[in-house]
Protein backbone atom coordinates (compact mmCIF):
# COMPACT_ATOMS: atom_id res chain seq x y z
CA UNK A 1 0.00 0.00 0.00
CA UNK A 2 2.78 2.69 -1.11
CA UNK A 3 0.79 5.58 -1.34
CA UNK A 4 -1.31 7.09 1.55
CA UNK A 5 -4.43 6.22 -0.05
CA UNK A 6 -6.49 3.30 0.15
CA UNK A 7 -5.58 -0.04 -1.74
CA UNK A 8 -8.80 -1.39 -3.40
CA UNK A 9 -7.15 -4.88 -2.24
CA UNK A 10 -6.95 -3.73 1.11
CA UNK A 11 -10.64 -2.55 1.00
CA UNK A 12 -11.60 -5.60 -0.41
CA UNK A 13 -9.93 -7.32 2.47
CA UNK A 14 -11.51 -4.89 5.11
CA UNK A 15 -14.98 -6.09 3.12
CA UNK A 16 -14.53 -9.64 3.50
CA UNK A 17 -13.40 -9.58 7.40
CA UNK A 18 -16.80 -7.74 7.78
CA UNK A 19 -18.90 -10.22 5.65
CA UNK A 20 -16.80 -12.81 8.04
CA UNK A 21 -17.51 -11.16 11.39
CA UNK A 22 -21.02 -10.85 10.90
CA UNK A 23 -21.85 -14.92 11.11
CA UNK A 24 -23.86 -15.59 13.72
CA UNK A 25 -21.73 -17.51 15.70
CA UNK A 26 -19.36 -20.43 15.07
CA UNK A 27 -20.63 -23.76 13.31
CA UNK A 28 -20.04 -26.83 13.47
CA UNK A 29 -18.63 -27.13 9.78
CA UNK A 30 -16.30 -23.93 9.90
CA UNK A 31 -12.72 -23.29 10.75
CA UNK A 32 -9.77 -21.08 10.91
CA UNK A 33 -9.55 -20.61 7.60
CA UNK A 34 -6.02 -21.54 7.38
CA UNK A 35 -7.01 -25.27 8.80
CA UNK A 36 -7.60 -27.58 6.32
CA UNK A 37 -10.33 -29.31 7.35
CA UNK A 38 -9.39 -33.16 6.37
CA UNK A 39 -5.48 -32.58 7.82
CA UNK A 40 -4.14 -35.03 10.87
CA UNK A 41 -3.94 -32.36 13.30
CA UNK A 42 -7.58 -30.62 12.55
CA UNK A 43 -9.15 -32.36 15.32
CA UNK A 44 -6.68 -31.65 17.50
CA UNK A 45 -6.51 -27.34 16.62
CA UNK A 46 -10.31 -27.50 17.19
CA UNK A 47 -9.80 -29.30 20.96
CA UNK A 48 -7.12 -26.90 21.41
CA UNK A 49 -9.66 -23.62 20.98
CA UNK A 50 -12.05 -25.05 22.12
CA UNK A 51 -10.13 -25.60 25.48
CA UNK A 52 -9.24 -22.11 25.42
CA UNK A 53 -5.50 -22.70 24.80
CA UNK A 54 -5.49 -20.62 21.97
CA UNK A 55 -8.11 -18.05 20.29
CA UNK A 56 -5.93 -17.87 17.27
CA UNK A 57 -2.90 -15.47 16.35
CA UNK A 58 -3.53 -11.68 16.24
CA UNK A 59 -5.39 -11.64 12.96
CA UNK A 60 -7.46 -15.22 13.30
CA UNK A 61 -5.26 -17.53 12.07
CA UNK A 62 -3.98 -20.63 13.57
CA UNK A 63 -0.78 -20.97 11.67
CA UNK A 64 -0.15 -24.74 11.73
CA UNK A 65 2.98 -25.01 9.97
CA UNK A 66 4.83 -21.74 12.14
CA UNK A 67 7.61 -23.13 14.58
CA UNK A 68 6.61 -23.15 18.34
CA UNK A 69 8.69 -20.26 20.36
CA UNK A 70 9.73 -20.52 23.99
CA UNK A 71 7.33 -18.00 24.55
CA UNK A 72 4.60 -19.58 23.67
CA UNK A 73 5.23 -22.90 24.77
CA UNK A 74 5.01 -21.50 28.05
CA UNK A 75 2.11 -19.77 27.83
CA UNK A 76 0.25 -22.97 25.74
CA UNK A 77 1.55 -24.93 29.42
CA UNK A 78 0.39 -21.95 31.64
CA UNK A 79 -2.91 -22.53 30.68
CA UNK A 80 -3.28 -26.08 30.59
CA UNK A 81 -2.24 -26.35 34.29
CA UNK A 82 -5.03 -23.16 34.86
CA UNK A 83 -2.62 -22.19 37.68
CA UNK A 84 -2.33 -18.63 38.82
CA UNK A 85 0.78 -16.75 38.02
CA UNK A 86 3.66 -16.42 40.93
CA UNK A 87 4.51 -13.04 42.52
CA UNK A 88 8.02 -13.72 42.70
CA UNK A 89 10.43 -11.73 40.42
CA UNK A 90 11.17 -12.66 37.28
CA UNK A 91 14.87 -14.22 36.97
CA UNK A 92 15.07 -13.50 33.79
CA UNK A 93 16.61 -10.18 32.17
CA UNK A 94 14.67 -10.61 28.53
CA UNK A 95 11.23 -10.96 29.91
CA UNK A 96 10.71 -7.72 31.63
CA UNK A 97 7.49 -6.18 29.78
CA UNK A 98 6.83 -9.39 27.90
CA UNK A 99 3.16 -10.76 26.91
CA UNK A 100 4.10 -14.25 28.27
CA UNK A 101 5.91 -12.74 31.36
CA UNK A 102 3.58 -14.48 33.85
CA UNK A 103 3.47 -17.62 32.32
CA UNK A 104 7.43 -17.73 32.04
CA UNK A 105 7.84 -16.75 35.94
CA UNK A 106 5.27 -19.94 36.10
CA UNK A 107 7.38 -21.75 34.19
CA UNK A 108 10.33 -21.32 36.36
CA UNK A 109 9.23 -21.71 39.91
CA UNK A 110 7.42 -25.18 38.08
CA UNK A 111 10.96 -26.08 36.97
CA UNK A 112 9.96 -26.45 33.53
CA UNK A 113 12.94 -24.61 32.37
CA UNK A 114 15.96 -22.60 33.87
CA UNK A 115 16.19 -20.54 30.50
CA UNK A 116 18.79 -20.77 28.40
CA UNK A 117 21.69 -19.24 31.09
CA UNK A 118 20.46 -18.52 34.22
CA UNK A 119 19.44 -14.68 33.13
CA UNK A 120 17.82 -15.26 29.47
CA UNK A 121 14.72 -16.77 29.04
CA UNK A 122 15.01 -16.77 25.07
CA UNK A 123 11.56 -15.81 24.51
CA UNK A 124 11.74 -15.83 20.71
CA UNK A 125 13.94 -18.44 20.43
CA UNK A 126 12.04 -21.70 18.43
CA UNK A 127 11.30 -24.77 20.13
CA UNK A 128 12.66 -28.50 19.13
CA UNK A 129 10.80 -31.49 19.48
CA UNK A 130 13.38 -32.53 21.79
CA UNK A 131 12.81 -29.70 24.40
CA UNK A 132 9.37 -29.54 24.14
CA UNK A 133 9.13 -33.18 25.30
CA UNK A 134 11.23 -32.24 28.19
CA UNK A 135 9.29 -29.02 28.76
CA UNK A 136 5.49 -31.25 28.64
CA UNK A 137 7.26 -34.48 31.00
CA UNK A 138 8.61 -31.99 33.73
CA UNK A 139 5.06 -30.57 33.51
CA UNK A 140 3.44 -33.73 33.57
CA UNK A 141 6.10 -35.07 36.33
CA UNK A 142 5.84 -38.38 35.30
CA UNK A 143 8.25 -41.14 36.07
CA UNK A 144 10.05 -42.04 32.61
CA UNK A 145 7.95 -44.99 30.20
CA UNK A 146 10.12 -48.31 29.04
CA UNK A 147 13.61 -47.77 27.07
CA UNK A 148 12.46 -46.10 23.71
CA UNK A 149 13.92 -47.01 20.51
CA UNK A 150 14.65 -43.87 18.83
CA UNK A 151 18.08 -44.06 17.53
CA UNK A 152 18.43 -40.15 17.04
CA UNK A 153 17.81 -39.38 20.73
CA UNK A 154 21.03 -38.79 22.39
CA UNK A 155 20.83 -36.00 24.33
CA UNK A 156 20.73 -36.93 28.36
CA UNK A 157 18.33 -34.53 28.97
CA UNK A 158 15.82 -36.00 26.40
CA UNK A 159 15.69 -39.69 27.49
CA UNK A 160 13.11 -39.64 29.99
CA UNK A 161 11.14 -37.26 28.23
CA UNK A 162 10.85 -38.89 24.81
CA UNK A 163 10.16 -42.56 26.72
CA UNK A 164 7.14 -41.28 28.88
CA UNK A 165 5.93 -39.60 25.62
CA UNK A 166 6.50 -42.59 23.38
CA UNK A 167 4.96 -44.70 25.67
CA UNK A 168 1.67 -42.84 26.40
CA UNK A 169 1.03 -42.68 22.74
CA UNK A 170 1.64 -39.07 22.37
CA UNK A 171 3.97 -39.02 19.50
CA UNK A 172 5.30 -42.50 17.69
CA UNK A 173 8.22 -40.19 16.21
CA UNK A 174 8.35 -39.45 12.83
CA UNK A 175 9.50 -42.53 11.65
CA UNK A 176 9.64 -46.17 13.29
CA UNK A 177 13.09 -45.51 13.97
CA UNK A 178 13.30 -41.59 15.07
CA UNK A 179 12.51 -38.83 16.74
CA UNK A 180 13.91 -35.94 15.07
CA UNK A 181 14.54 -33.92 18.64
CA UNK A 182 16.01 -31.48 16.80
CA UNK A 183 14.01 -30.13 14.34
CA UNK A 184 12.00 -27.11 15.68
CA UNK A 185 7.94 -27.96 16.62
CA UNK A 186 5.31 -26.88 14.71
CA UNK A 187 2.09 -25.09 16.26
CA UNK A 188 0.08 -28.48 14.65
CA UNK A 189 2.34 -30.66 16.26
CA UNK A 190 2.20 -29.16 19.62
CA UNK A 191 -1.93 -29.07 19.29
CA UNK A 192 -1.63 -32.81 18.39
CA UNK A 193 0.61 -33.86 21.50
CA UNK A 194 -1.35 -31.51 24.25
CA UNK A 195 -4.56 -33.24 23.00
CA UNK A 196 -3.61 -36.76 23.17
CA UNK A 197 -2.11 -36.16 26.32
CA UNK A 198 -5.89 -35.23 27.23
CA UNK A 199 -7.59 -37.86 25.80
CA UNK A 200 -10.46 -35.29 25.36
CA UNK A 201 -13.18 -35.84 21.94
CA UNK A 202 -12.84 -33.49 19.40
CA UNK A 203 -14.58 -30.50 19.58
CA UNK A 204 -16.16 -28.45 17.05
CA UNK A 205 -13.60 -26.16 14.95
CA UNK A 206 -14.56 -22.33 16.27
CA UNK A 207 -15.30 -19.59 13.10
CA UNK A 208 -12.42 -17.60 12.25
CA UNK A 209 -11.66 -15.44 9.04
CA UNK A 210 -8.06 -15.29 8.95
CA UNK A 211 -6.02 -12.71 7.48
CA UNK A 212 -2.21 -13.09 8.12
CA UNK A 213 0.20 -10.94 8.24
CA UNK A 214 3.37 -10.29 6.07
CA UNK A 215 6.72 -10.53 7.18
CA UNK A 216 9.45 -8.56 5.36
CA UNK A 217 13.90 -9.32 6.26
CA UNK A 218 16.23 -7.21 4.62
CA UNK A 219 20.31 -7.01 5.62
CA UNK A 220 23.21 -4.96 4.60
CA UNK A 221 26.38 -5.82 2.41
CA UNK A 222 26.50 -9.59 1.33
CA UNK A 223 29.78 -10.55 -0.39
CA UNK A 224 31.20 -14.03 -1.22
CA UNK A 225 34.15 -12.59 -2.99
CA UNK A 226 37.00 -15.63 -2.53
CA UNK A 227 39.38 -13.47 -1.32
CA UNK A 228 37.10 -11.17 0.84
CA UNK A 229 34.27 -12.73 1.87
CA UNK A 230 33.27 -15.92 4.10
CA UNK A 231 35.78 -18.51 5.33
CA UNK A 232 36.72 -20.82 2.37
CA UNK A 233 37.17 -23.50 4.40
CA UNK A 234 33.45 -23.88 4.95
CA UNK A 235 30.90 -24.19 2.40
CA UNK A 236 28.63 -21.28 1.46
CA UNK A 237 25.71 -22.16 3.42
CA UNK A 238 27.82 -22.28 6.40
CA UNK A 239 27.30 -18.00 5.71
CA UNK A 240 23.64 -18.23 7.01
CA UNK A 241 23.76 -20.98 9.52
CA UNK A 242 23.54 -18.76 12.15
CA UNK A 243 20.28 -17.43 12.11
CA UNK A 244 18.25 -20.18 12.85
CA UNK A 245 16.43 -20.45 9.63
CA UNK A 246 14.82 -16.49 9.84
CA UNK A 247 14.44 -16.34 6.24
CA UNK A 248 13.06 -19.76 5.80
CA UNK A 249 10.19 -18.72 7.66
CA UNK A 250 9.35 -14.97 6.40
CA UNK A 251 7.54 -14.03 3.73
CA UNK A 252 10.38 -11.65 1.84
CA UNK A 253 13.69 -11.51 2.18
CA UNK A 254 16.07 -9.05 0.63
CA UNK A 255 19.76 -8.61 0.53
CA UNK A 256 22.21 -6.21 -1.00
CA UNK A 257 24.63 -7.76 -3.20
CA UNK A 258 27.87 -6.46 -2.40
CA UNK A 259 29.83 -8.62 -5.71
CA UNK A 260 29.70 -9.05 -9.25
CA UNK A 261 27.84 -12.12 -9.26
CA UNK A 262 29.41 -13.01 -13.11
CA UNK A 263 32.87 -14.83 -14.35
CA UNK A 264 32.70 -12.44 -17.45
CA UNK A 265 34.33 -9.01 -17.53
CA UNK A 266 37.71 -7.75 -16.47
CA UNK A 267 39.01 -5.59 -13.08
CA UNK A 268 37.79 -1.80 -13.66
CA UNK A 269 40.68 0.16 -12.42
CA UNK A 270 39.16 0.49 -8.64
CA UNK A 271 40.80 0.00 -5.23
CA UNK A 272 38.82 -3.17 -4.40
CA UNK A 273 36.84 -5.64 -7.27
CA UNK A 274 34.55 -8.73 -5.80
CA UNK A 275 33.56 -11.09 -7.47
CA UNK A 276 31.04 -13.95 -5.67
CA UNK A 277 30.94 -17.18 -7.56
CA UNK A 278 27.59 -18.69 -8.78
CA UNK A 279 27.85 -21.57 -6.23
CA UNK A 280 27.29 -18.68 -3.08
CA UNK A 281 24.49 -17.41 -5.22
CA UNK A 282 22.46 -20.99 -5.17
CA UNK A 283 23.66 -21.47 -1.47
CA UNK A 284 22.07 -18.00 -0.90
CA UNK A 285 18.63 -18.45 -2.59
CA UNK A 286 18.20 -21.76 -0.51
CA UNK A 287 19.30 -19.96 2.96
CA UNK A 288 15.70 -18.36 2.24
CA UNK A 289 16.67 -14.87 0.26
CA UNK A 290 14.24 -13.64 -2.45
CA UNK A 291 15.86 -10.86 -3.68
CA UNK A 292 19.29 -9.28 -4.20
CA UNK A 293 20.13 -5.59 -4.90
CA UNK A 294 22.68 -5.17 -7.38
CA UNK A 295 22.47 -1.47 -7.17
CA UNK A 296 25.63 -0.69 -5.35
CA UNK A 297 29.38 0.46 -5.66
CA UNK A 298 30.60 -2.87 -6.50
CA UNK A 299 27.76 -4.38 -9.17
CA UNK A 300 29.88 -3.25 -11.95
CA UNK A 301 33.56 -4.38 -10.59
CA UNK A 302 34.02 -6.20 -13.63
CA UNK A 303 32.21 -3.91 -15.67
CA UNK A 304 28.70 -3.94 -17.36
CA UNK A 305 28.38 -6.91 -19.32
CA UNK A 306 29.27 -9.12 -16.36
CA UNK A 307 26.95 -6.73 -14.42
CA UNK A 308 23.96 -7.90 -17.14
CA UNK A 309 25.37 -11.29 -16.67
CA UNK A 310 25.10 -11.34 -13.25
CA UNK A 311 21.53 -10.23 -13.74
CA UNK A 312 21.14 -13.66 -15.34
CA UNK A 313 22.79 -15.57 -12.63
CA UNK A 314 21.09 -13.95 -9.93
CA UNK A 315 17.51 -14.79 -11.40
CA UNK A 316 19.21 -18.41 -12.77
CA UNK A 317 19.80 -19.14 -9.09
CA UNK A 318 16.38 -18.79 -7.42
CA UNK A 319 16.36 -14.72 -6.35
CA UNK A 320 14.98 -12.12 -8.04
CA UNK A 321 17.68 -9.25 -8.90
CA UNK A 322 16.71 -5.78 -8.82
CA UNK A 323 18.58 -2.21 -9.73
CA UNK A 324 20.71 -3.19 -12.70
CA UNK A 325 19.39 -3.77 -16.66
CA UNK A 326 19.67 -3.20 -20.44
CA UNK A 327 18.34 0.11 -20.04
CA UNK A 328 17.10 2.38 -17.40
CA UNK A 329 13.25 0.78 -17.58
CA UNK A 330 14.73 -2.54 -16.90
CA UNK A 331 16.50 -1.33 -14.36
CA UNK A 332 13.98 0.51 -12.63
CA UNK A 333 11.43 -2.17 -13.03
CA UNK A 334 10.14 -4.40 -9.90
CA UNK A 335 10.38 -7.36 -8.57
CA UNK A 336 6.88 -8.77 -7.99
CA UNK A 337 5.43 -11.46 -5.59
CA UNK A 338 1.97 -12.42 -4.62
CA UNK A 339 1.88 -12.56 -0.45
CA UNK A 340 -1.34 -13.21 1.10
CA UNK A 341 -3.65 -11.84 -1.80
CA UNK A 342 -1.74 -8.77 -1.89
CA UNK A 343 1.11 -7.77 -4.43
CA UNK A 344 4.20 -6.87 -3.06
CA UNK A 345 6.92 -4.55 -5.11
CA UNK A 346 10.74 -4.46 -4.72
CA UNK A 347 12.90 -1.78 -6.05
CA UNK A 348 16.56 -1.34 -6.10
CA UNK A 349 18.84 1.89 -6.17
CA UNK A 350 22.51 3.35 -6.26
CA UNK A 351 23.14 6.84 -4.56
CA UNK A 352 26.89 6.28 -4.85
CA UNK A 353 28.09 8.59 -8.12
CA UNK A 354 30.40 5.58 -9.16
CA UNK A 355 29.05 5.61 -12.70
CA UNK A 356 27.44 2.32 -14.20
CA UNK A 357 24.55 4.46 -14.21
CA UNK A 358 21.31 3.00 -16.60
CA UNK A 359 19.69 4.98 -18.87
CA UNK A 360 17.63 5.06 -22.51
CA UNK A 361 19.18 2.45 -24.23
CA UNK A 362 22.20 2.67 -21.91
CA UNK A 363 22.77 -0.80 -19.94
CA UNK A 364 23.74 -0.09 -15.90
CA UNK A 365 21.86 0.49 -12.70
CA UNK A 366 18.77 2.22 -11.49
CA UNK A 367 20.73 5.60 -9.92
CA UNK A 368 19.50 7.49 -6.53
CA UNK A 369 18.34 10.47 -8.89
CA UNK A 370 15.20 11.70 -6.73
CA UNK A 371 13.48 12.48 -9.67
CA UNK A 372 14.20 8.57 -11.19
CA UNK A 373 13.48 6.89 -7.16
CA UNK A 374 10.27 8.63 -7.05
CA UNK A 375 9.72 8.35 -10.63
CA UNK A 376 9.58 4.44 -10.30
CA UNK A 377 8.29 4.28 -7.00
CA UNK A 378 5.44 5.88 -8.11
CA UNK A 379 4.75 3.56 -10.92
CA UNK A 380 5.34 0.49 -8.71
CA UNK A 381 2.74 2.14 -6.55
CA UNK A 382 0.25 1.80 -9.48
CA UNK A 383 0.61 -1.92 -9.95
CA UNK A 384 1.50 -3.18 -6.40
CA UNK A 385 -0.22 -2.67 -2.57
CA UNK A 386 3.28 -2.68 -0.81
CA UNK A 387 6.48 -1.04 -2.09
CA UNK A 388 10.13 -1.91 -0.85
CA UNK A 389 13.16 0.36 -1.73
CA UNK A 390 16.85 -1.04 -1.33
CA UNK A 391 19.35 1.59 -1.86
CA UNK A 392 22.90 1.73 -1.33
CA UNK A 393 24.08 4.81 -0.58
CA UNK A 394 26.06 7.25 2.48
CA UNK A 395 28.90 7.87 3.72
CA UNK A 396 31.49 4.61 4.52
CA UNK A 397 31.78 4.73 8.53
CA UNK A 398 29.60 7.64 9.11
CA UNK A 399 27.13 7.01 12.34
CA UNK A 400 24.68 9.03 10.57
CA UNK A 401 22.75 9.63 7.01
CA UNK A 402 24.04 12.72 5.42
CA UNK A 403 21.59 14.75 4.60
CA UNK A 404 21.03 14.36 0.92
CA UNK A 405 20.44 10.83 2.18
CA UNK A 406 17.45 12.05 4.11
CA UNK A 407 15.84 14.22 1.43
CA UNK A 408 16.28 10.92 -0.57
CA UNK A 409 14.69 8.74 2.20
CA UNK A 410 12.06 10.73 3.01
CA UNK A 411 11.10 11.33 -1.07
CA UNK A 412 10.65 7.90 -1.52
CA UNK A 413 8.07 7.56 0.97
CA UNK A 414 6.20 10.06 -0.01
CA UNK A 415 6.30 8.93 -3.32
CA UNK A 416 4.68 5.84 -2.06
CA UNK A 417 7.53 3.77 -0.64
CA UNK A 418 6.65 1.54 2.49
CA UNK A 419 10.10 0.52 3.64
CA UNK A 420 12.97 1.48 2.93
CA UNK A 421 16.61 -0.70 3.78
CA UNK A 422 19.92 1.14 3.11
CA UNK A 423 23.54 0.12 2.91
CA UNK A 424 26.71 1.07 1.85
CA UNK A 425 28.48 2.47 4.84
CA UNK A 426 29.18 -0.65 6.88
CA UNK A 427 28.04 0.24 10.30
CA UNK A 428 24.53 0.55 11.42
CA UNK A 429 22.83 3.74 11.91
CA UNK A 430 19.39 4.79 13.34
CA UNK A 431 15.85 3.13 12.39
CA UNK A 432 13.74 6.35 11.54
CA UNK A 433 9.81 6.18 11.16
CA UNK A 434 8.68 8.81 8.95
CA UNK A 435 4.80 8.80 8.06
CA UNK A 436 4.44 5.78 9.33
CA UNK A 437 6.96 4.20 7.50
CA UNK A 438 10.35 2.70 8.61
CA UNK A 439 13.80 4.13 7.02
CA UNK A 440 16.68 1.93 7.60
CA UNK A 441 19.37 4.85 7.19
CA UNK A 442 22.07 1.88 7.13
CA UNK A 443 22.23 -2.12 7.83
CA UNK A 444 25.79 -2.38 8.15
CA UNK A 445 27.49 -5.44 7.05
CA UNK A 446 26.54 -8.79 7.24
CA UNK A 447 28.29 -11.87 5.31
CA UNK A 448 31.16 -10.15 5.42
CA UNK A 449 34.60 -9.55 6.68
CA UNK A 450 34.52 -8.94 10.90
CA UNK A 451 36.20 -5.73 10.52
CA UNK A 452 32.54 -4.32 11.66
CA UNK A 453 30.66 -7.19 13.91
CA UNK A 454 27.94 -5.44 15.31
CA UNK A 455 25.08 -5.80 13.18
CA UNK A 456 22.00 -6.29 12.60
CA UNK A 457 18.15 -7.79 10.53
CA UNK A 458 15.77 -5.37 9.62
CA UNK A 459 12.00 -6.89 10.23
CA UNK A 460 9.31 -5.22 8.94
CA UNK A 461 5.82 -6.25 9.60
CA UNK A 462 2.96 -5.39 7.33
CA UNK A 463 -0.61 -5.73 9.14
CA UNK A 464 -3.62 -6.95 7.37
CA UNK A 465 -5.04 -3.16 8.09
CA UNK A 466 -1.96 -1.78 5.90
CA UNK A 467 -0.18 -0.36 9.06
CA UNK A 468 3.57 -1.27 8.96
CA UNK A 469 5.86 -1.71 11.67
CA UNK A 470 9.99 -1.75 10.95
CA UNK A 471 12.62 -3.02 14.09
CA UNK A 472 16.20 -4.15 14.09
CA UNK A 473 17.16 -7.88 15.31
CA UNK A 474 20.30 -7.91 16.53
CA UNK A 475 23.31 -9.77 15.22
CA UNK A 476 26.59 -10.19 15.50
CA UNK A 477 29.67 -10.90 13.08
CA UNK A 478 31.56 -13.91 14.95
CA UNK A 479 33.83 -15.00 12.30
CA UNK A 480 34.73 -13.93 8.89
CA UNK A 481 31.22 -13.93 6.61
CA UNK A 482 29.31 -15.59 9.53
CA UNK A 483 26.63 -13.64 10.91
CA UNK A 484 24.82 -14.83 14.12
CA UNK A 485 21.54 -13.53 16.01
CA UNK A 486 22.59 -12.12 19.04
Amino acid sequence: MGSRGTSKRWVAAAVMATVAASVSGPSPSASFTDVDQAAWYAPAVAWFADTGLTAGTQWGCFEPHRALTRAEAAVFLHRLAGSPAPTEPLPFTDMTGHWAAASVRWMAEQGITKGVTPDRFAPEQLVTRGQFAAFLHRYEGEPPGPPHEFVDVTATYQQSAVSWLASTGITRGTTATTFSPDRVVTRAEIAAFLHRRAGEPVADMPYSYCREPIFVHGVGDVNFDPGYGPNPQHPYSHAWSGLGGLFLRDDLSIINLECAPSDLGSPQPKAFTFRCPYESLVATAEAGIDVANLANNHGGDFGVLALLDGVTNVRAAGMEPVGAGEDLAAATTPALFEINDMTVAVLGFNAIGIGWRADVNVAGMADGNIATMTAAVRAADEIADIVLVSIHWGVELARAPRASDIARGRALIDAGADAVFGHHPHVLQPLEVYNGRPIFWSLGNFVWHTGTRTTAVARVVIDPDGSVTGSLIPARIVEKGHPVLS
